[in-house]
Formats: C-alpha cells, sequence, structure tokens
C-alpha cells in the first residue's frame, strides 16, 4: 500500500536521488496507484518503484514524528514539501478478518470515515475503479488518558499528522503476492 505521511511542521533538505533540478514529486493518485503501488504490489520485475518510494512500517511502534526524523536523516525519500511517501504493508486485526491494524506507537490512525475512489479513464466514455484513497488522523492514546502528565513527545502531540493511504481495487489484488 502506498501512503503518504504529512504534518503541519515543514522540512526542508534535499533528497540523496539524484533528480533534475527544480523535480517536485507530486504525482496524481492515478499515477501512484498505475506506476507504483500495482507494480510493487504485483512484484513486477522491471518495477523500480523502491528507489523512488521506501518501505516503512506506518502500523508499527514508531511514533509519525519519529519516522518523519529518520527519513529526514536518512535523505533518501522523496518529499513534496510536508509530504513523505511510503509503502507499508497492511496488518489483518486476525487472519480471517477485512479489518486492518491502525495502532502506531503510542497512539493509532483514526479514520475520518470517508474515502474517495480513484478511476482510470479507459477512454472519454469509460472509466475503471483503480483505488481507493482514505484519510486518518493520529491520535495518542496517552493524551487522551493522562492529560496531566508532561513528556518529550508534546511537541509533536500538537502537531496534525495526516496519513493518506491508498489501496488497490479489489479486481486488481487478484496478482498481488501481498496486501499494501
Amino acid at each position: 500500500m502506498e501512503a503518504a505521511l504529512s504534518s503541519s511542521s515543514s522540512s526542508s533538505s534535499s533528497s540523496a536521488l539524484e533528480w533534475p533540478g527544480g523535480f517536485v514529486f507530486d504525482p496524481l493518485d492515478e499515477v501512484l496507484v498505475i506506476h507504483y503501488l500495482h507494480p510493487k504490489a504485483t512484484e513486477i520485475s522491471y518495477c523500480k518503484c523502491h528507489e523512488v518510494i521506501p518501505e516503512r512500517d506506518l502500523y508499527g511502534t514508531e511514533e509519525p514524528w519519529q519516522i518523519w526524523e529518520k527519513m529526514e536523516k536518512a535523505n533518501n525519500c522523496i518529499r513534496n514539501k510536508e509530504e513523505m511517501f511510503f509503502f507499508t504493508r497492511l496488518k489483518r486485526v486476525s487472519p480471517k478478518s477485512n479489518r486492518c491494524k491502525r495502532s502506531i506507537g503510542k497512539g493509532c490512525w483514526k479514520g475520518d470515515g470517508k474515502s474517495s475512489d480513484i478511476f482510470y479513464c479507459i477512454d472519454q466514455n469509460e472509466r475503471k475503479r483503480i483505488g481507493v484513497k482514505k484519510t486518518y488522523h493520529y491520535e495518542n492514546n496517552n493524551v487522551k488518558t493522562d492529560k496531566s502528565k508532561s513528556n518529550d513527545d508534546d511537541d509533536n502531540n500538537r502537531c496534525r499528522w495526516i496519513l493518506h493511504e491508498i489501496s488497490l481495487d479489489e479486481s486488481l489484488l487478484q496478482h498481488a503476492k501481498e496486501i499494501w
């Protein structure tokens, strides 16, 4: 699954990848699905997706700002001002469940309940659904339960962390090796 992690804090550093001057990675959702996510999920051999969009666990033990800081220091992630793009594997709540875990660090990604379909225009009269985009925001579980505590993460908790999750349409998943 391709996902973009963004925050209200700005980042400014150069990419280690060598791109022409003025290059900005700002793909349409349709382009992300067709040229990056689908080839990655189906393990197409010519796909160089990992050279452009790295893999990160966005549903693991690290906080969003820790991922952001590590990627800034590693300097190998394409940035578009306040966004970073990652591939991440979905983790099911249980093997038989369709629901996915949304925990990250000491918090979770909370959905806004909306999703938007991503279409590919076959011609002027026909469109095919190729993906879905959902938006989540980070909620720190510790902030909810104990507001009297002061910790090192306070500044990052005040920051609004947003996750735009793009996933393949089910019709394209039949050839996928794993769920991204």
